[in-house]
């Protein structure tokens, strides 16, 4: 009977050890960001930028803007809060939703951050709204 106690107290041992040493040893975990764009409300500003561009006013341009963000927060783009942003862009009802996320996105990493802008991304794809 001892023989039994000793071996179910090693397998439970083991266990404890190694659920210490996953809880040690796991890769940290990127800190809170946004899961989902902060789409103005009635009433709201952009809310992001101090000087926010008139041009820039779009729900698109409020997506890419949280893309832009998102992407600088050190987040891949297999996580929850890329696809949760990327599939609340698309439902907004703005025609370029979910392109304006991957276009801000894509901003952020390209070699150029720094110049890449909602209003520059709606010129160069010619989505400009008359």
């Amino acid at each position: 009977m001892r023989n039994v106690e000793a071996v179910f107290l090693g397998v439970f041992a083991l266990i404890v050890l190694g659920a210490a040493i996953f809880m040690v040893a796991r890769p940290s975990l990127p800190g809170p960001g946004p899961t989902q764009p902060s789409l103005p409300g009635p009433g709201a500003g952009g809310g992001h930028h101090p000087r926010p561009d008139p041009a820039d006013s779009s729900l698109a341009c409020q997506c890419f803007k949280d893309a832009f963000d998102l992407a600088g927060q050190d987040v891949d783009v297999l996580s929850s809060q890329y696809r949760t942003g990327f599939e609340m862009c698309r439902a907004t009802g703005d025609e370029f939703g979910g392109d304006a996320w991957t276009a801000g996105w894509n901003a952020r990493l390209s070699a150029k951050p720094f110049q890449a802008t909602c209003s520059a991304w709606l010129r160069q794809s010619g989505r400009q709204r008359s």
